[in-house]
């Protein structure tokens, strides 16, 4: 049997759909990205935002259509999407053969086991990574505690609830027996994690716990919520060798009025000063940042303040989303919402202002030899493309890597070229 696992979404999707093709894992399955070569399709979904859902609705109906003309047997849905609007999705598109909520994914199982004559309820841990096989994200707690006014997370995840460290270490050790060099650390909330137990210590000591796996090179933070970064997090950064000068943290805003407007729990001061402790503690870290524009009540003096303080602090990276009025959210309901047009000038500024400081920043680079790990063979089929310890994949910068190297390979090599977003290097001799 053929099984096609389309992901849609985040990283924290792609680890739930490894989870769910690792249960499935079989010498009777084969899995194929050819989607219309498959006999079962399984859709993983998000429905974050509208646009998240209208490619979710859209996939599902192209599949459909693939099953309507004989290239596909069955059809699951799984994910977010099934989460909000599961009655409706049945009843709207009968042709998809079961929606499975993400608490639902044994029920998948099931269902394909019976399709090959096998009864088994047993439950893998083990996962089919859908990343090259270097590197590879764990996920540390599932829901959020947070209730920014525009976000419907919790509403679909549910409250925050912290992994076990002594499974996510287990989850690791497995990871990186299977070839994982680089580990990154996802969640709705990083730096959240412990605290819905009431231990604050729970990421440093589980980052501290990781560490100590022989042959893990880089650990990778994701999704930090500044009002969570406590300064114990951000000492590892000076004294963990493991722990990449790289931190990413969503801040969404400066001016005060709209924060607390977005019940965000943290002020443009703090924000400043946790950013200052970040650059204090190591030289050379990357901060990479989220920002949205359009916020409902976003006033120019507010934008103004925003300008500045990209201007200012001069982020490593950097990018900006428009605000959406999400149904069933606070900020849908509130007065004063920002044009849309007004909302991509203000976008199109942000980035007219960081593209002009990642240009300064890649040139700082001209010349310098550093470590890169190779993630694959550019389809010029002359460089490899790498990634430095400050860049996360598929988000952030490239590395097009000349000389002799090995995909999932950590090599020196000297930079000879920039542009605001890449970089170019030949492989150090030796």
């Amino acid at each position: 049997m053929k099984i096609s696992v389309i992901t849609l979404g985040c990283p924290k999707n792609t680890v739930d759909s490894e989870y769910l093709s690792g249960q499935l894992f079989d010498k009777d399955v084969q899995f194929t990205e050819h989607v219309e070569t498959a006999d079962v399709v399984i859709i993983n979904t998000c429905a974050f935002i509208l646009p998240a859902r209208e490619e979710a609705i859209e996939t599902i109906l192209e599949t459909v259509a693939l099953k309507n003309n004989g290239k596909v047997k069955r059809i699951y849905v799984t994910g977010c999407l099934p989460q909000r609007y599961q009655d409706e999705l049945k009843a709207e598109i009968p042709e998809v053969d079961g929606f499975f909520q993400q608490k639902d994914f044994t029920e998948i199982g099931r269902e394909i086991n019976a399709l090959l004559n096998k009864n088994t309820n047993a439950v893998s841990y083990n996962r089919k990574l859908e990343t090259p096989a270097h590197y590879a994200y764990l996920k540390i707690s599932e829901g959020c505690d947070n209730r920014c006014s525009y976000c419907t997370i919790p509403g679909i995840k549910g409250n925050f609830k912290s992994r076990p460290m002594g499974k996510l270490v287990a989850e690791a050790n497995r990871l990186v027996d299977n070839g994982v060099r680089e580990l990154i650390l996802v969640a709705q909330d990083t730096t959240y994690y412990g605290w819905d137990k009431r231990d604050k210590q729970a990421l440093k000591n589980l980052i501290g716990a990781l560490a100590e796996i022989n042959n893990l090179k880089w650990i990778r933070i994701l999704y930090a919520h500044p009002a969570h970064l406590g300064d114990n997090v951000i000492q590892l950064f000076q004294e963990e060798e493991k722990l990449c000068r790289y931190i990413d943290m969503p801040i969404q805003h400066i001016s005060d009025n709209v924060l607390r407007s977005m019940g965000r729990h943290v002020t443009g001061k703090e924000i400043q000063e946790k950013i200052d402790k970040l650059r204090s503690a190591t030289s050379g870290i990357a901060i990479r940042t989220t920002l949205m524009v359009g916020y409902p009540g976003e006033s120019k003096n507010d934008f103004l303040q925003l300008k500045n303080f990209v201007s200012q602090i001069q982020f490593e990276r950097l990018g900006v989303f428009k605000f959406i009025a999400e149904e069933n959210t606070p900020a849908a309901k509130m007065e004063n919402q920002v044009g849309e047009d007004l909302k991509e000038d203000r976008r199109e500024e942000i980035m007219e202002i960081q593209y002009k400081i990642a240009q300064e920043k890649s040139r700082e680079f001209q010349g310098r030899t550093i470590p890169v790990l190779i993630d694959g063979r550019n389809e010029d089929k002359e460089t490899f493309l790498g990634r430095s310890e400050w860049d996360s994949p598929q988000i952030d910068n490239l590395v097009y890597v000349k000389g002799d190297v090995q995909v999932g390979g950590f090599y020196q090599v000297t930079i000879n070229q920039t542009d605001a977003y890449d970089l170019w290097a030949e492989k150090v001799a030796g």
